[in-house]
């Protein structure tokens, strides 16, 4: 690995570099439980509201939009008023939607707080990433971003688990209020931090936030209900934001992300990446019930293995990013994943090859997400803006994980072999992957200007 590629690191001080990092990943566990923790809830909401279940979707898409908005606003943020700072106020907006959700009179305020909690999230999950790269020398990052992969797996099973015990316990709003505690034990850690952090001092963006906010919102809206108008006026507003960001001192868009080969193939990798894993984690329990016979309760469970091998791959694959480099891992992870969507198109007929198989797929999943992608576009970009590139590395992965499910739908609807389509899709797209990483991807950071 071409560790001179990478910045130095930049040690928090005040409290110790091992509590700083778990008060950041506090953070991402509070936040992955949150993905899953409401869905067993969701029947109780709807009868709290007197709303039908065509409106309940709405928690999740409101939730999914305002963070795929958020996550390159903060991240870019991140870089102008530093990473604690950052944290911190999405910490406290995540509880602040999770005061609203709880307390919400009408179903209208209670989306309004699970937009601000997503706003919060987006404030959490990419600045973690680059908090936590720049807390340890480059020998180690790999091994410590693999940590990320790994609580937000565990907080994801966890999360339906232990929502499924509250709401057979207690009231629906607990659901959301566990998280004011946590939310106060991290804030408290995070005021004993001190950290020194180069800073971009440049006028805000504005301009450049208002479009690059209405146009992934286009874009995502337009994915999310199959609407080609929603993604044209995404498409039609590209130029002016580019316009915009070329005149701008300190653009919330770095448009050097997207005419250099290197970025340009990792963002396209991490967009790879959260289309499998979506489509993988939405379809399969949908597969092993209509495929292979198994009833409701067995279907959902049968994710598992796969959720459980992800979240084993990103310690791991944490681990070999540092021995073996980056590059090399997300190219492993790739073919991991082309080689299992290949087996689920057209070799599982049974559930003595199902679960292996899945599990392998989970483990290739759990490498293109993880520690590797961070790394690579960390060499590739300024120290000063580890948080952009990272929280555009998430924005990506978002995006694909909305197109996953969306093109998963529209291919079962138009084929008898809808999931032999999609896997042979999933393994198609890793294939892309693996092609942009040997043949276009290079390590080189630019030259500073």
């Amino acid at each position: 690995m071409n560790q001179e590629a990478i910045a130095p690191a930049q040690p928090a001080e005040g409290l110790s570099t091992r509590m700083t990092v778990f008060t950041f990943l506090l953070g991402i566990f509070m936040g992955a439980l949150d993905h899953g923790i409401v869905g067993p809830a969701l029947s109780s909401i709807l009868a709290e509201f007197g709303i039908g279940a065509s409106w309940g979707v709405w928690s999740f898409t409101a939730y999914t939009l305002l963070f795929a908005v958020s996550i390159p606003v903060l991240g870019k943020l991140s870089d102008r008023f530093g990473r604690k700072r950052t944290y911190a106020a999405g910490i406290v907006l995540f509880a602040a939607g999770s005061l609203i959700a709880a307390f919400a009179p009408t179903f209208t305020v209670f989306l309004i707080g699970r937009a601000v909690q997503a706003i919060g999230t987006g404030g959490i999950f990419p600045i973690t990433g680059a908090q936590i790269a720049m807390s340890y020398p480059p020998e180690r990052r790999g091994k410590m971003l693999g940590l990320i992969g790994m609580i937000f797996g565990l907080g994801t099973i966890l999360g339906p688990v232990l929502g499924g015990l509250i709401v057979e316990r207690m009231d629906w709003q607990w659901i959301f209020l566990i998280n004011v505690p946590i939310s106060i034990v991290i804030l408290l850690l995070l005021s004993a931090v001190r950290q020194s952090q180069p800073v971009v001092r440049k006028p805000i963006d504005f301009a450049g936030i208002a479009l690059l906010t209405v146009l992934i919102l286009s874009v995502m809206l337009g994915i999310t209900l199959e609407q080609v108008t929603f993604v044209a006026v995404g498409v039609v507003l590209i130029p002016l934001l580019v316009a915009v960001e070329r005149r701008s001192a300190d653009p919330v868009m770095n448009l050097s992300y997207f005419t250099r080969s290197n970025t340009l193939t990792l963002l396209v990798s991490s967009m790879i990446s959260g289309f499998v894993m979506a489509s993988a984690t939405n379809m399969i329990p949908f597969f092993s019930e209509t495929v292979l016979g198994l009833d409701k309760g067995a279907a959902g469970m049968s994710v598992a293995p796969l959720a459980v091998a992800s979240a084993a791959a990103s310690l791991v694959g944490g681990f070999l990013v540092d021995k073996a480099g980056a590059k090399r891992v997300l190219l492993l992870g790739f073919a991991i994943t082309l080689a299992a969507g290949a087996a689920m198109a057209f070799g599982v007929g049974s559930t003595a090859v199902f679960y292996p198989v899945t599990a392998a797929l989970g483990f290739g999943i759990g490498i293109v997400v993880g520690a590797p992608l961070n790394m690579l576009i960390l060499q590739a970009v300024d120290p000063k803006e580890t948080g952009t590139a990272v929280g555009y590395i998430s924005l990506f992965r978002s995006l694909g994980s909305t197109m996953g499910p969306t093109v998963a739908g529209l291919l079962l609807a138009l084929f008898d072999n809808g999931f032999a389509v999609l896997f042979t899709i999933s393994a198609g797209v890793s294939a892309v992957g693996l092609g942009l990483l040997i043949l276009v991807h290079k390590t080189k950071r630019p030259a500073a200007p």
